[in-house]
């Protein structure tokens, strides 16, 4: 070989060099150190389908390598920790419960707490801000000193007394009589702010029932507490004191030859003359400056519900009785112009009616129910009921007696002044009466002015009540809620209606003549009611026992409260002095029911009976 060949092939070696080593590196290096069209015909080399291939191929077994081996791996760990991780959920499980349950127990037993001791004063203290609360207000310094009874506290000194007592006490206890005694004490605690609230053993309780239903182991008089003793207001027809010759008028001095003068009126009645029937009593009273001696045989007596009457019959002015009316004292021929005499001389029997109920329960005001549709329903042209004297009752029977009388489909009335009522009669000339002053004043007890401390009592301003039915009454609680009572029998009297009402008229009389009133659908005449427009609740036990205490006010449809303010008269009728307790006996004496006639007589039925 010569020597050109030898450098030929030198050349054709060194030529092919790059080619090799470029084949021999990957396509980023290729692309870094060589430049120009070798490099791009590497690049294009490189890059063929071979190349995508084998990389393409390369990555996938080595992701599919990888997966196994970590699903493996996973599976393996996962078959060792299992029954760990079960057991950790297990734990949490019943670590989450307990807290929960922990939690929940603790903020109940706050709740309960919050609720008995801490929430009522609260709320009082909204209820007080709202003006629902009680109208007689308390100074700061009282306010501090007042809270709910520590049960804990009162609880452990129980126990140390009744420690101390079995120790050392000489004689036997009555467990029995000790707890009724503690739940009286309780009650008894609220009786400077709340009169009304007691504690009931079960016969008590019964008993308390059957009173109200006028069935009671007495006497049968009714009395009024007064100055030097009992004052006997009425005796009831048959009863045990009308045998024994006591007399509406009679004061009470002496009972089995105890002093009456300076004790309370519930405990005379209840622990002096009430009592067994069959046994007796002896009862000395002042008859007209004169002491009377009485022994009097207790029995059960039963009060009527209810009296149904003629007035023309009843005031005797078709029987001649005018005639023997002319011995009366002078006074009450003052009081009885001449032509007022002739005025009722034209009455007849028949024009008016007369019903008397003397409480409201149940049995009562469906016996004056039934003898209003006997007696009076389409028989009379106008009604005269008589509330005097009437304590209340069941708001229940109040709500009934008020739905018989009113329509269905009234709307609720708006809160008025009563002005001085303007009838034919109702002239210096024509009545002794004089008109009473405005329904807001603070009167009360028969003409006694009520104390300036006595604030209005207003009802919730955001009170709703159904639209096109006639609202009987409303109650509120400290907190502003209560009940509503509305029309529903699809009942009602339409009669002209006067109402008679005296200082001894309460509670649910009240709220009848009120809410009559209210409609425009009845005339009060009389005296100053009462005042007791509040609401006692009666809770019963297991037991048969039971408390009572106040717990709402009520308002008449028109918005009006009248506690410790009563019901202002449409007329004011003062009973002469002579007559106050004598014209039950006597009805030719009842100014009140004679002022009432003539007012009926004369606006609604003289016209009728001209010829």
């Amino acid at each position: 070989m010569d020597a050109n060949e030898e450098k030929h092939l030198r050349e054709e070696e060194s030529r092919q060099e790059p080619e090799k080593e470029a084949l021999e590196l990957g396509p980023e290096e290729v692309r870094i150190e060589t430049s120009g069209p070798e490099t791009e015909e590497v690049r294009t080399e490189t890059s063929g389908p071979e190349t995508e291939e084998v990389r393409t191929e390369t990555s996938r077994l080595e992701t599919e390598e990888a997966r196994i081996e970590t699903s493996g791996m996973e599976t393996e760990e996962a078959q060792k920790a299992g029954p760990k991780q079960n057991k950790k959920g297990l734990w949490k499980g019943v670590v989450f419960f307990f807290l929960c349950f922990t939690l929940s127990f603790v903020l109940g037993a706050l709740l309960c707490y919050f609720y008995f001791f801490g929430f009522p004063k609260r709320q009082e203290n909204q209820a007080i801000h709202n003006g629902a609360a009680s109208s007689s207000t308390l100074s700061d310094s009282n306010l501090e000193n007042l809270e709910s009874i520590n049960l804990p506290r009162v609880t452990e000194k129980l126990r140390k007394i009744q420690d101390l007592l079995t120790d050392s006490y000489l004689y036997q206890e009555n467990g029995k009589d000790a707890e009724e005694m503690i739940y009286k004490g309780f009650l008894t605690s609220l009786l400077q702010e709340d009169p009304y609230a007691a504690y009931y053993t079960k016969e008590e309780i019964e008993e308390t029932r059957n009173r109200q239903k006028g069935i009671y182991k007495g006497i049968g008089a009714a009395v009024s507490e007064k100055e030097g003793g009992p004052l006997v207001e009425y005796v009831y027809p048959g009863s045990p004191a009308e045998k024994a010759g006591l007399l509406a008028g009679d004061v009470v001095l002496k009972v089995d030859g105890i002093s009456v003068e300076s004790l309370s009126l519930n405990y005379i009645v209840e622990n002096l003359i009430q009592g067994l029937a069959g046994s007796s009593l002896e009862m000395v009273v002042n008859r007209n400056g004169e002491e009377v001696t009485l022994r009097i045989t207790r029995g059960e007596v039963v009060i009527p519900g209810s009296e149904v009457g003629d007035v023309a019959e009843m005031l005797k002015l078709q029987s001649g009785a005018e005639k023997q009316n002319e011995s009366a004292p002078q006074k009450s021929e003052e009081q009885q112009p001449d032509v007022n005499r002739d005025v009722l001389a034209k009455l007849k029997p028949g024009d008016i009616g007369y019903l008397s109920l003397r409480g409201f329960y149940m049995e009562a005001v469906d016996s004056f129910i039934s003898q209003y549709e006997s007696d009076i329903d389409g028989k009379k042209k106008a009604l005269i009921i008589d509330l005097r004297g009437n304590p209340g009752g069941d708001v229940e029977a109040a709500t009934k007696l008020l739905d018989y009388f009113l329509p269905d489909h009234l709307q609720k009335p708006k809160r008025k002044d009563s002005q001085p009522l303007q009838t034919q009669e109702n002239s210096p000339e024509t009545s002794n009466a004089q008109a009473t002053g405005t329904e807001g004043s603070n009167t009360q007890y028969g003409g006694e002015r009520a104390s300036a401390s006595v604030l209005e009592v207003t009802p919730n301003p955001n009170r709703q009540f159904e639209k096109d039915k006639t609202l009987l009454l409303y109650t509120e609680d400290k907190w502003g809620k209560g009940k509503d009572w509305y029309a529903k029998d699809g009942h009602e009297v339409d009669l002209p209606i006067i109402i008679l009402m005296n200082q001894n008229s309460a509670s649910a009389s009240e709220l009848f003549a009120g809410t009559m009133q209210d409609y425009d659908r009845a005339w009060v005449f009389g005296t100053q009611s009462y005042g007791k427009g509040i609401v006692q609740t009666v809770r019963s036990f297991p037991d048969g026992s039971a408390v009572e205490f106040t717990t709402h006010y009520y308002f008449t449809p028109a918005g009006r409260n009248i506690h410790k303010k009563g019901i202002t008269p449409d007329l004011t009728v003062e009973m002469p002095e002579a007559d106050q307790f004598t014209y039950l006996r006597d009805r030719t004496k009842d100014l009140q029911l004679r002022k009432a006639a003539e007012s009926l007589y004369i606006n609604f039925i003289h016209d009728k009976n001209s010829p």
